[in-house]
């Protein structure tokens, strides 16, 4: 059987989970990397196809969705993501690509003072346009930022520091929206999802003293919650190897829309398409306990 499943973002947290999702479900799928290296070795392992491949270069696309019916456009915390998705559409387009599965992030809207945000919106109408059977995905937080948010700290200080302590947000698991993007990407069904933008969450709301409680729990110790201005908060985490200076930009803007409320919610997304109440923050937390103990 041929391959018909791409997966770009192939080695990052959520394309890893989808891939894997799909290769117990049976499905040949192929990966595209921007490196070969141990990371793209190890799917090969898994039996999955490697295509090295660059978002901004239109001809490995073209390569990387030869024979594709179906694909995950997952791009990078970086700029330059509408280029990217304008690329992405013409090759899928050019291929009579059937479905496109989007990352983007909830709460994306035209007013949104995240350029980064801005960048999500505009490539959602990008794919509606080129007609590839987009399928929208908007996760809300990331339970993964919290390896950069808050391990460092709680490590060494017991202590949690962060802006906006009167704003409650849903968290969500990278799993889940991997299953999610796999379950979607592997369904017959295709028709009810094309169009569609699905909100993902977790199964509850946290404020930063959640948070810091919910990670005291689970490492045994007690964790303070420090509030600090979002300057602060950006200029602690901004050397962290998970945050780059795009994304440290993005977060100084977005700060505002978690403190509006924006991702104070939960749906059911993630119990409609998979079948299994989403994992919590908590689950997370202890499946990566060790880098909250110092």
């Amino acid at each position: 059987m041929e391959t018909q499943i791409l997966i770009t973002g192939a080695t990052g947290t959520t394309s890893q989970y989808a891939i894997q999702h799909l290769v117990d479900k049976g499905i040949k799928v192929r990966a595209m990397v921007r490196t070969i290296d141990d990371r793209s070795k190890h799917l090969e392992t898994l039996g999955v196809e490697i295509v090295k491949g660059d978002f901004l270069d239109i001809d490995s696309l073209r390569l990387a969705l030869k024979g594709v019916k179906r694909a995950f456009f997952c791009y990078p915390f970086a700029d330059h993501l509408p280029k990217a998705a304008a690329y992405f559409a013409k090759a899928a387009k050019e291929e009579n690509v059937e479905m496109v599965v989007e990352m983007s992030q909830m709460g994306a809207h035209e007013n949104t003072p995240s350029p980064a945000t801005q960048n999500h919106l505009i490539t959602e109408s990008i794919l509606d346009w080129a007609d590839v059977g987009a399928v929208h995905i908007r996760p809300g937080l990331f339970a993964w930022n919290y390896l950069g948010f808050a391990a460092p700290t709680v490590a060494t200080q017991q202590k949690f520091y962060y802006p906006n302590s009167e704003a409650n947000y849903t968290i969500i698991h990278p799993k889940d929206i991997g299953e999610v993007v796999a379950e979607i990407l592997s369904d017959d069904e295709q028709e009810k999802h094309i169009g569609k933008r699905y909100d993902l969450t977790g199964n509850k709301t946290y404020s930063a003293s959640d948070v810091a409680q919910s990670i005291g729990e689970i490492i045994n110790q007690d964790i303070e919650y420090i509030p600090i201005t979002v300057d602060q908060w950006i200029e602690a985490i901004k050397d962290h190897p998970s945050i780059n200076p795009f994304l440290a930009k993005h977060l100084r803007e977005f700060s505002s829309e978690v403190s509006d409320g924006r991702f104070n919610r939960t749906t059911t997304v993630v119990k409609d398409i998979t079948g299994h109440e989403p994992r919590t923050f908590e689950q997370y937390i202890k499946e990566h306990e060790a880098a909250f103990i110092n």
